[in-house]
């Protein structure tokens, strides 16, 4: 149905669907929030949290569902920033802001330009395999230990504890200096790899053609 709409090309009809779709659903339930609030059966950061909640929701389902990887690194995106306004209710402005540049814009951006320089497009489309079912299992037992601890945890203390910056620097740099170079390492392991594939490709003598 969407292809037969007189849009423009430079449109991508994908995005233009999924814009549809969220809108039909984020409107009643954007509606159905307002309207508790002003009932007063819940409070305005609890609607924030419902909203960012269906956010989180949407996004990771996108990015497990869609086809097109670029589409699905985008919904990840929204799964994100999603994450970032989580952190904003919990009095973590750092922490949020981190969220949505390092994780929102940079591994985003450096996972599309991997994909890019790879040419991941060219790779054959892989519908079934044989690590469906641990990745089942796997996902059981995350689910089972995410109950097990929001069951087992102490939920008394709504007092919200402010961490400086600069004690939060401190840590950060010194007692987990490690794993930071791990990922900073790993990151650049990959983009220098796939700069090194695309320059292997382009280098590499054309095919002669037959007459």
């Amino acid at each position: 149905m969407f292809d037969r709409l007189p849009l423009p090309s430079q449109f991508d009809r994908v995005i233009i669907t999924g814009g549809i779709v969220v809108g039909l659903i984020g409107v009643p339930f954007g509606i159905a929030m307002v309207t508790l609030v002003v009932l007063g059966i819940i409070t305005a950061p609890e609607m924030v949290f419902f909203v960012a909640a269906l956010v989180i929701l949407l996004g990771a389902v996108g990015c497990v569902l869609l086809p097109n990887i670029v589409h699905a690194a985008l919904s990840l995106t929204a799964t994100l920033i999603g994450v970032a306004a989580v952190y904003l209710l919990l009095l973590s402005e750092f922490l949020a802001l981190v969220q949505v540049l390092v994780y929102g814009g940079g591994v985003v951006l450096l996972l599309l330009f991997g994909l890019m320089m790879t040419n991941a497009h060219e790779d054959p489309i892989v519908t079934d395999g044989s690590q469906k079912p641990i990745a089942l299992l796997l996902g059981s037992l995350l689910i089972g230990t995410f109950i097990a601890l929001l069951i087992s945890a102490q939920w008394g203390d709504p007092v919200a504890q402010i961490v400086p910056f600069d004690v939060f620097g401190e840590r950060l740099f010194r007692e987990f200096t490690v794993p930071i170079i791990v990922v900073a390492v790993l990151l650049d392991v990959a983009i220098t790899g796939a700069l090194i594939n695309v320059q292997a490709q382009e280098e590499s003598p054309p095919e002669e053609v037959l007459e």
